[in-house]
Parts: C-alpha cells; sequence; structure tokens
C-alpha cells in the first residue's frame, strides 16, 4: 500500500474486534462495579438537565427572582451564585462535585492497589515496538501543566499511573457510550479532512493524552507515520504501552505543542482534540504558530475544542444559565484556563498565525461540534 492508503472504520458500528481490542476493563469485579455505578450516577445526574423543557422551567425561576432573560453583565461567579440560590441547581451541582471525585477515588485505588503489576506492564513495552517512547525527565514543564485538571489527583503530569487513571475513569465512567471502545476518537479520525492533494505520509496529533485518537489515526492510514506529542510523561508512557500492547505502529514524544522536536513543513496533518483550553493564553498562541511552522503548505490543521468568542455563530453562551456553566467548568471541574480560552478570539489567532480559517469543519457525532478547520496556505 502506498502512504495514501485509508482503511475505513464506522464509528457508530465498530467490529467486535476492534470492541476488543479498544474497551477497557479494570482487573477486578468490584473495582468495575464501583465505576460503573459511577457512570450510571451521572448519567442519571445529566438525564434532562439540558432539555429545552429544563432550560426554560430554570429561566422563569429566575425571571421570578428578578433576573430578565437574555445576556448579563454579570461576571460569572455572580451568576453561579445566582443559578446556586435554587435548591435543585444547588443539589445537583453537589452531587455532580460528589461523584466526580468518587469515580477519580475508585479509579486510582484500582490502579495503586495493583501498583507493581502495571509497573512492571509499562517497564516491559518501554523500549518495546511496534512503535517508539520518547521521555525527556528533564524538561521543563511549565506552571500551566502542573494543575489537577478535572481534579484529578496528581494532574496530567504529577502522577506516575496519570495515563492509566485518565483513560480508564473517562472511558469506564465520564463519557459513557461515546469512549467505550475509543469510538469518538474513531469518529474524529475518520471524519478528518485530508490536504487537497490527497497526500497523508505523516501525521501529528498533539496534546495527545493517553493516544487514543492517535492510534485512530493511524488505524485509518496505516502506512503513514503517526505521531502523538504531549507534554506529561505519564501519559505517553501509558499511551505507548496500550499501542504496543494493541500492535499498533506509532510513535510517542514527551514534548511542549509549543516548542515541537520536528522540522519546518513535516505533517500533512495536525490534530488536538480539548487540548488547547488546558493551556495559558501565551502558550496557545504560542502552540498555534508552531503548528503553522511543522505543517506542510497545503496541510491541515483540525481543531477540536470548546466554543469561543469570534466565531459568528457559535459563541459562548453569554447569559445567567450559560455563565453559570461556564463558572461551574472552570471553578468545579477545575478548568483554570477554561475561561481564557472562551474568551480568545480563536479564529483570529489561527488567521494572525498565517492559516486559512474554515470554522463549519467536519462535526463529531457525540455532540454534534463542527471542527474548526485551519489550511497552510500552498
Amino acid at each position: 500500500m502506498s502512504a495514501q492508503a485509508e482503511v475505513k472504520i464506522d464509528p457508530v458500528r465498530l467490529p467486535a474486534d476492534l470492541k476488543a481490542r479498544h474497551g477497557v476493563r479494570l482487573r477486578t469485579l468490584d473495582d468495575n462495579s464501583l465505576l460503573n455505578f459511577a457512570r450510571g450516577f451521572k448519567l442519571w445526574l445529566s438525564a434532562d438537565w439540558q432539555t429545552k423543557e429544563a432550560i426554560e422551567k430554570r429561566e422563569r425561576l429566575l425571571t421570578s427572582k428578578g433576573y430578565p432573560p437574555g445576556n448579563t453583565n454579570r461576571d460569572y461567579q455572580e451568576c453561579f451564585e445566582i443559578m446556586m440560590e435554587d435548591g435543585t441547581y444547588a443539589a445537583r451541582t453537589r452531587l455532580q462535585w460528589s461523584i466526580h471525585d468518587f469515580m477519580w477515588d475508585r479509579t486510582m485505588r484500582a490502579f495503586y492497589g495493583d501498583a507493581d503489576h502495571y509497573l512492571q506492564a509499562m517497564e516491559e513495552t518501554d523500549n518495546a515496538g511496534p512503535g517508539s517512547l520518547t521521555l525527556r525527565p528533564d524538561i521543563a514543564i511549565p506552571d500551566y501543566a502542573r494543575h489537577e485538571i478535572h481534579r484529578q489527583p496528581g494532574g496530567f503530569v504529577g502522577d506516575a499511573f496519570a495515563g492509566w487513571v485518565y483513560h480508564y475513569a473517562l472511558s469506564l465512567a465520564h463519557y459513557p457510550g461515546v469512549s467505550d471502545n475509543d469510538e469518538i476518537f474513531f469518529q474524529i479520525a475518520q471524519s478528518h479532512p485530508i490536504p487537497a492533494d490527497g497526500k497523508v505520509a505523516r501525521i501529528i496529533d498533539i496534546g495527545c493524552g493517553p493516544g487514543q485518537s492517535t492510534t485512530a489515526f493511524k488505524q485509518r492510514f496505516p502506512d503513514a507515520e503517526v505521531w502523538g506529542l504531549d507534554i506529561s510523561g505519564p501519559m505517553v508512557r501509558y499511551a505507548h504501552h496500550r499501542a504496543a500492547k494493541m500492535g499498533i505502529d506509532v510513535h510517542f514524544t514527551q514534548d511542549l505543542a509549543e516548542e515541537m522536536p520536528f522540522p519546518d513543513n513535516h505533517f500533512d496533518i495536525v490534530n488536538d482534540y480539548i487540548m488547547f483550553h488546558e493551556s495559558n493564553r501565551e502558550a496557545m498562541v504560542k502552540a498555534v504558530k508552531e503548528v503553522f511552522r511543522v505543517l506542510r503548505p497545503g496541510g491541515v490543521f483540525g481543531h477540536l475544542d470548546a466554543f469561543t468568542a469570534g466565531h459568528p455563530t457559535r459563541q459562548p453562551p453569554g447569559d445567567i444559565q450559560g455563565k453559570a456553566m461556564l463558572w461551574n467548568i472552570y471553578r468545579n471541574n477545575y478548568e483554570p484556563f477554561y475561561l481564557d480560552y472562551s474568551e480568545l478570539e480563536f479564529p483570529s489567532v489561527l488567521a494572525e498565525a498565517g492559516f486559512e480559517v474554515n470554522l463549519d469543519g467536519p462535526a463529531v457525532l457525540w455532540n454534534g461540534r463542527p471542527r474548526t478547520l485551519a489550511t497552510k496556505p500552498v
């Protein structure tokens, strides 16, 4: 096959062999059962919460208390405090926080309770193929990467099992039905546009985390050279272990998206999924410029993240309910840069870096959110 060979995979109806290859399961029934409980509880909490009827009911309550509908100049925290005046809203929010902490706690207990087994498993694949792993123990980790994002204990860089914990917690409890077997990541890879000339020889997945979209890209383009990059050593170490056990030939490196160790004009496709809102504003802008540098003329950068200012039709919400939701994400899911990202005119940042920008790229099915595409001019 040539470097342009493609394999079409239906993310909605994955065959049994791919489900078995991509699915995860903890080693004991008790651990799986506890995370299954967290999953069910999260589903129950989210049921009907964002329906039209529920939103309208809360809007009527706000109006009855003297808060008019529509956009407001009130700040995010004040909007959240207004919503917390409603007992139902406050109770749901409290339960949401508690089950989230339970999810992390039970997942970490599973790995630390069997630490020798998992540490040995990674040691056995650190230098094994297919693919490769590059760890940089002396790399300077910026302050923005040291936060306990999503309230994950130890964050992405401070816990040896960060990759395991993140992958298993999100697959088994946090994103039920969309990442049980990497469905969402197959969707990202399968729907990503390719350069107009059809050439796809090199791909990089920045902010790759446990490498789920990285391996999905390799399965779509089996002859392409595929890289996953993340500043977290524990993340890429686990990502490589997982890919090696799956027999998927991808390369993982511990590096910054704003300082990539690759030459100019090197990649045909650059992908990121929910990476930018985990960085401070300075790093976001630098990373966009770096993506432009490593992408070859005609290459395509696919960006999929939360809504930001600067989009003509999909800006962040500005009413009390919407601002309260953003504050809840920022403070209580501990996303310290989420508001900075949502207020950044990201399309303008892309254009200023030199990209041709398309705000309505192919959507990912699980939430219908369109991908922002940025093409490097030929």
